[in-house]
C-alpha cells in the first residue's frame, strides 16, 4: 500500500476545528458505549476508524488512512493516519500489564520504522482497546509513553487534537529558531526594518516618543547591563561579526545599543504573537475573543489597530488574562509605524499562521522552556556573556533540587531563590517537580479510593 502524507486542503478556522473535535469526540464516545459485550479487536476497529476518517475530512485533511500498513517485513500497523500510528487491542486487553507493555513496544517499533522510511522526526502513536488509550510520542528517535487514560470524551478529544496537531508545524523552539532565527531572510528583513525605523525616528526627532522610550529602556536596563561598556573596544568585534548575519553593520557602541533595542523588540513582538496564536487556537473559538488568523487578512489600518490593542493588553484581557501586557518599551514601533514595519509584522504573522500550538497540549515536555531555548538560539553564547547573561543549565537545577531533597512536603514550606536570576530556571524546575508530584499523588489516591490529606 502506498505511502501518503496529510495535506491541508483548506485551512479550517479554529472555531470550526473546536466544534468538529467536540462533535466527533461525542461520536466516538457513543460508538464505544455501544460496543457489544463480546466485542473483538476487528469490531472495535470497524466502529472507530470511520469516525477518525470523517474527522480528518471535516477539518480539511487528506490523512489517507493506511489500514494494515506494512512497516517492516512481517509487521503491520493496524492503522496509520498521516503521522499517527494506531494499534487496536481487544476491549479490556490493556488491563493486563504484560499486554500493555507489549503493545507499547510494538507501537514504538512501528513508529521508528515509519520514521526511518519516511523521514519523520516527530510521530505520535496510540494503543487503543476501547476502554483505555495510551499515548506514545516519538521525537528525534526518542520514544516516551504516557500512562493509560480512560476513554472519556476529554481523552477522545485529545486524540482528535493530536491527529490534527501532527499535521501542522509543531510549536517547538527548534522549529521557531529555524523559521525566525537571525540567519533566516525573514528575520533579517524584520530586524533590519525595525533597526532602520528606530534609527530614523531617534535621529529625526530626539524628543519624540520613540526616542523617549529608547532612553527609558537604556536607563532601565543600564542597572543590569551597560551596552557601551559591554561592547566597547575589542568586545565589539564578535558583535560586528554576528550582526552581519542579520544583514546589518554595527560600528559603534551607540549603534550596538540601538541594534539590541531593535533585536529585543523583534523577540518581544514574536513572543506576543505566539501567545496570541496559542490563546486564539485554544480559547478563541469558545469565547469569541479576537482570532489570530484575522491579522493576516486585516487592512493596514485594521492591523495597526489590532497591534495597539495587543500591546495594551486588550487582546489578552478578552481571553481572561488581566495583567499580561500593559504597554512596554517595545511597543515603540507603533509610534513609527509605516510600510516597512507593517511588512515586517505581516511576514511574522504569515509564517506563524502555519504553526499548530496543539503541541503545547499534546506534548508539554517538548515545549517546556520554549522561550528560553528560542532566546538562546537568537543570541550566541559569546554575545550573551558579554551582556553578562548567564543561565543555570536544566541539569544543574535538577541536581540542586535533588541535593536539597525538594520533596512534596518541603516544596510547600521551603522557599528557594536563584540569585540574580532573570528567568529562574531552578524555580521553574521546582514548580515542575511540584506539579509532577501532585499529579502522581492524585493518581495514587484515586486508584486506592483515598481522598488524600490535601
Amino acid at each position: 500500500m502506498g505511502t501518503a502524507f496529510p495535506i491541508l486542503l483548506a485551512m479550517s478556522s479554529p472555531k470550526d476545528i473546536q466544534r468538529t473535535v467536540e462533535d466527533h469526540a461525542g461520536k466516538l464516545a457513543r460508538a464505544l458505549a455501544g460496543l457489544p459485550p463480546d466485542c473483538n479487536e476487528a469490531e472495535l476497529r470497524h466502529r472507530v476508524q470511520p469516525i477518525l476518517q470523517a474527522f480528518a475530512h471535516a477539518i480539511g485533511l487528506t490523512a489517507h488512512e493506511r489500514d494494515e500498513y506494512i512497516v517492516a517485513e512481517g509487521t503491520r500497523a493496524d492503522a496509520v493516519f498521516g503521522r499517527l500510528v494506531i494499534e487496536f487491542k481487544r476491549p479490556g486487553a490493556l488491563a493486563s500489564g504484560r499486554t500493555l507493555a507489549a503493545a507499547r513496544d510494538q507501537v514504538a517499533e512501528y513508529m521508528q520504522a515509519i520514521a526511518k522510511r519516511e523521514g519523520h522526526k516527530r510521530l505520535g502513536g496510540v494503543v487503543f482497546d476501547g476502554q483505555h488509550l495510551v499515548f506514545v510520542r516519538m521525537r528525534d528517535g526518542r520514544v516516551r509513553t504516557d500512562p493509560p487514560r480512560p476513554t472519556d470524551e476529554q481523552t477522545l478529544a485529545d486524540l482528535l487534537w493530536w491527529l490534527a496537531g501532527l499535521t501542522g508545524t509543531a510549536l517547538t523552539a527548534e522549529n521557531l529558531a529555524r523559521d525566525f532565527g537571525t540567519e533566516h531572510p525573514r528575520s533579517r528583513e524584520t530586524i533590519a526594518s525595525l533597526y532602520s525605523t528606530l534609527t530614523r525616528a531617534i535621529l529625526s526627532d530626539p524628543e519624540g516618543m520613540v526616542a523617549k522610550l529608547f532612553q527609558q529602556w537604556k536607563l532601565f536596563f543600564s542597572e543590569a547591563i551597560d551596552y557601551q561598556e559591554a561592547f566597547g573596544g575589542r568586545k565589539l568585534d564578535p558583535l560586528k561579526k554576528w550582526v552581519v548575519k542579520a544583514g546589518l553593520e554595527i560600528g559603534t557602541p551607540e549603534e550596538a545599543e540601538r541594534f539590541f533595542f531593535a533585536l529585543h523588540t523583534y523577540f518581544a513582538l514574536l513572543v506576543k504573537l505566539i501567545a496570541w496564536l496559542a490563546f486564539s487556537r485554544h480559547l478563541g473559538p469558545r469565547i469569541g475573543a479576537p482570532l489570530f488568523e484575522e491579522l493576516d487578512r486585516a487592512s493596514s489600518s485594521e492591523l495597526l489597530s489590532r497591534l495597539r490593542k495587543m500591546e495594551q493588553g486588550g487582546v489578552f484581557r478578552e481571553f481572561g488574562i488581566e495583567n499580561l501586557l500593559e504597554g512596554d518599551f517595545f511597543a515603540w514601533y507603533l509610534y513609527a509605524y509605516g510600510e516597512g514595519v507593517e511588512a515586517a509584522v505581516r511576514r511574522l504573522v504569515s509564517r506563524l499562521e502555519e504553526y499548530d500550538p496543539t503541541t503545547l497540549r499534546i506534548d508539554p515536555d517538548e515545549t517546556r522552556d520554549l522561550l528560553k531555548k528560542l532566546y538562546h538560539y537568537l543570541l550566541p553564547r559569546e554575545v550573551r556573556h558579554n551582556l553578562g547573561e548567564y543561565y543555570t543549565p536544566d541539569w544543574l537545577a535538577q541536581r540542586l533540587l535533588e541535593q536539597v531533597d525538594w520533596t512534596r512536603s518541603s516544596s510547600t514550606t521551603t522557599r528557594g531563590r536563584s540569585v540574580a536570576s532573570g528567568r529562574g530556571c531552578p524555580g521553574s524546575a521546582g514548580s515542575t517537580r511540584r506539579v509532577v508530584r501532585a499529579r502522581s499523588s492524585f493518581s495514587s489516591s484515586s486508584a486506592t479510593g483515598n481522598s488524600g490529606s490535601g
